[in-house]
């Protein structure tokens, strides 16, 4: 009889390397998080449109949700305060954007000058807002602080 040697065999750990499984799993992780960050900044890139970007729209700005930025007209609003409904008028100097919004509008609304509104344009040419945004004065104005005399009794800088 002939004698075989039968070769030794040593177990099979995988396909792929150690160092390679986690290098693939690391890869897989950052697209995730690549694509994760990509498509959510992807959603916000636009903050608001123009009222001329809104106009240039046409009929797809009554078919879908927009927020859309612009001056707030002087004398222009008026609130119901049992209703909680406010009806202002945008503007950017030569388009007009009658606006109406229920609900309670922000502390700074009659202050500001600029105002950012979300909602659907109407079929009757108002834009319907869900949401509406005061933007704040970009500026310091001294001449809106109240000033106190601290002179008197009583009060925290007074000095005989």
């Amino acid at each position: 009889m002939a004698s075989a040697t039968i070769p030794e065999v040593k177990p099979d750990n995988g396909f792929l390397p150690r160092q390679t499984k986690l290098l693939l799993g690391a890869f897989v992780i950052l697209a995730a998080i690549g694509a994760y960050v990509f498509t959510s900044t992807n959603a916000t890139q636009q903050y608001f449109l123009t009222l001329a970007e809104m106009q240039a729209k046409g009929d797809l700005a009554t078919k879908q949700i927009v927020r859309v930025g612009g001056n707030l007209a002087p004398n222009t609003t008026h609130i119901n305060s049992r209703d909680l409904t406010a009806q202002f008028t945008m503007t950017d100097g030569s388009i007009m954007l009658p606006v109406v919004y229920k609900g309670i509008l922000p502390d700074t609304f009659e202050k500001s000058t600029q105002v950012i509104a979300e909602g659907k344009v109407g079929s009757d040419g108002v834009f319907h807002a869900t949401l509406v945004l005061a933007k704040c004065p970009s500026k310091y104005d001294p001449s809106q602080i109240e000033w106190r005399d601290s002179t008197q009794v009583g009060d925290l800088n007074y000095q005989p």
